[in-house]
């Protein structure tokens, strides 16, 4: 291992003024412009309250007046449906409560009107309105929320009392409510910090892992018990730590809008204030848009979250929009856009067929159809000179015991390399593309990323990021924890002109803004790869204020211009992992053709490091001009 990573771990200090040879870039152009079709109109509407849709009805009533107005819709071929404005229960006992299948030049205009879902009494609960192979259809005009009243969602607790001796934690609700439910499950927890109302390191309760509990139980309507297993579990616990919860309904943790192969689809003034999963969750969409809406806890209310995660916008080729809008009080990542691939470990059957192992299918079912072309690659990521087309396929369920539990069989048109092996990787070079324009959003408080991209040809242009605890701009190509295979080879991407301010609470490097390629092997522990993945970016303009670490890092990484930003208090607080030690400010490693010009650094509080650093691989391919406010030399712990 030492001898794999000795370039990165030498220390390397370079002045400001040290220059390697001059890149020869090719042009950066973003995003190519496009346009999302809006639905075509004749004339024909439908209104849901003519079939008995009404604020005073039952959910299942309203479910079914939504179902017979969407019927009429297709026999009459209407180009609108309204709902009127009023607050509308829903429940329809099915996977998704309202259904948009197989719609074509419909508007589905709100007027401001709620539509309110919850709980299902049994059965699959998945999303509350789903849209699947639509084309040329708007929403637009309503606000979807869940039904706390009946079971709420993300609740603060702190630890109230500690009795080692019976191995219990009690914790007492601070924000939100404690769902009366049996057995009370939970989502994902994380650790709380008041001070900051976000998540930082070595602060709050940390909930343990479900093999740890013997019990969960609520007994009283504030109050939950834990019991441990094992007290020593138990040794970090202290009273008046906090953390955020997240409670999950028997029969489903749905998102609020599942998406599915559509087509010219648009989201326009929309607003959710909560669902159980995810606020917009789609798979295989092309020109879609989500514009002027928001995502955020209802104002007023008693809630600091509002959905467990935000956006999550895979498998696609290209032609997304998210503008102007505003995103706040997410608990995972904002806006996950990005192509998966296959690395979860390959085995061969035979010349021509390998199974594909450790997959979660979802992540994976959109790129696998007769005659995707798929290109071989090996653990650094460097294309191994195989491509072929897949003859078929089938899928094996829950054959390993992990989070990854299924595989996936694949037959070539084409005799595999005699010397493939498990640690190579596949990616469909079908969806090599992308199209992309973010701009002009307000991202909020969110407990992970903001932005995580791993798709080419975008912009990323004037938006805000404020209070995150992980970094919030990340554009990536990674395989991360070991779960997760993220992101095609990303290039020609544009950021500029965005403002980051008091981000990476919880100090996950490498850096508030990160643009690379490599494994995320666990928290904060970002190994670059040799191939230079990431090609043809350009960073200008931005300005990043009270990042807890580095402000931005690079790695495997190839004609990258970083130009005329303003790093402003970085490094406030002292790097958690050794790895990136002494790196300073602004980090670079395993990268070549990259230009820094004109980048400034200013401090009005004490930095903890301020250099500009590259590793030995990068520094003869790094060109800097005219940076200010950087020490001329970083010194390694």
């Amino acid at each position: 291992m030492k001898n794999r990573i000795r370039w990165w771990i030498l220390p390397l200090a370079v002045s400001l003024c040290q220059t390697g040879p001059a890149a020869q870039p090719q042009r950066v152009t973003g995003s190519a412009p496009f346009e999302v079709e809006l639905p075509r109109q004749n004339g024909r509407k439908v209104s849901v309250a003519e079939f008995g849709a009404s604020p005073d009805a039952s959910p299942r009533q309203n479910a079914e007046a939504f179902d017979r107005a969407l019927e009429k819709v297709r026999r009459t071929k209407a180009s609108v449906l309204e709902i009127p404005r009023g607050v509308y229960r829903i429940g329809a006992e099915r996977p998704s409560d309202l259904l948009f299948t197989d719609l074509e030049d419909l508007s589905v205009e709100g007027d401001g009107a709620e539509l309110v879902f919850g709980r299902h009494a049994a059965g699959k609960h998945e999303n509350y309105i789903f849209f699947q192979r639509c084309r040329r259809v708007r929403l637009s005009g309503v606000t979807l929320d869940w039904d706390w009243a009946d079971f709420p969602l993300f609740a603060i607790a702190r630890v109230a009392e500690v009795n080692r001796e019976k191995a219990e934690v009690i914790l007492e609700r601070v924000h939100g409510a404690i769902p009366d439910a049996e057995p009370l499950l939970f989502g994902v927890n994380r650790e709380w910090n008041p001070a900051i109302g976000n998540r930082s390191r070595n602060e709050g309760y940390t909930f343990p892992a479900p093999d740890r509990i013997l019990s969960r139980t609520k007994t009283a309507p504030d109050r939950i018990s834990v019991r441990y297993k094992e007290s020593h579990d138990m040794e970090r616990v202290k009273v008046g730590q906090q953390i955020q919860f997240s409670f999950k309904p028997e029969h489903g943790w749905p998102s609020a809008i599942g998406v599915h192969d559509c087509r010219h689809l648009t989201f326009d003034g929309i607003t959710i204030y909560s669902a159980p999963y995810i606020a917009v969750n789609s798979l295989a969409t092309d020109y879609f848009q989500i514009v002027g809406s928001r995502i955020e806890p209802r104002p007023g209310a008693d809630r600091v979250l509002s959905t467990y995660g935000g956006m999550e916008i895979h498998q696609v080729r290209g032609h997304f929009r998210l503008e102007n809008c505003h995103v706040e009080g997410i608990g995972d990542d904002n806006l996950h856009l990005s192509n998966h691939y296959l690395g979860g470990g390959l085995t061969r059957i035979d010349d021509r067929t390998v199974y594909a192992n450790y997959l979660q299918q979802w992540s994976s079912k959109d790129l696998l159809y007769r005659g995707a072309r798929m290109q071989l690659r090996d653990a650094q990521f460097r294309p191994r000179g195989w491509s072929s087309e897949i003859a078929e396929y089938a899928y094996e369920f829950n054959v390993h015991k992990s989070a990854n539990a299924h595989r996936v069989k694949i037959r070539f048109r084409d005799p595999l390399p005699a010397d493939l092996r498990e640690d190579d990787k596949l990616w469909n070079e079908d969806m090599f593309t992308g199209n992309y324009v973010i701009r002009g959003n307000v991202f909020r408080g969110g407990l992970c990323h903001a932005l995580y991209l791993g798709l080419s040809n975008g912009l990323v242009e004037n938006n805000r990021f404020t209070n995150f605890a992980y970094p919030p701009l990340v554009v990536n190509t990674v395989l991360r924890w070991d779960r997760w295979f993220i992101g095609n080879p990303v290039s020609n991407v544009i950021i500029r002109g965005n403002i980051l301010t008091d981000n990476n609470t919880a100090q996950r490097d490498p850096a508030s803004l990160f643009v690379g390629a490599g494994y995320d092997r666990a928290p904060s522990n970002y190994l670059p790869v040799e191939e230079p993945v990431v090609r043809d970016i350009l960073i200008e303009e931005n300005r990043v204020e009270n990042s807890a670490c580095a402000a931005f890092a690079l790695f495997s990484a190839e004609n990258v211009t970083v130009r005329n930003n303003l790093f402003l208090d970085s490094n406030t607080r002292p790097t958690v992992q050794k790895n990136y030690r002494g790196m300073g400010n602004v980090f670079i490693l395993r990268s070549k053709e990259v230009e820094l010009t004109g980048n400034r650094l200013e401090n009005r509080k004490p930095c903890h490091e301020r250099g500009i650093y590259t590793d030995p691989f990068s520094r003869e391919g790094v060109r800097m001009e005219n940076n200010r406010g950087f020490d001329p030399a970083e010194k390694r712990d």
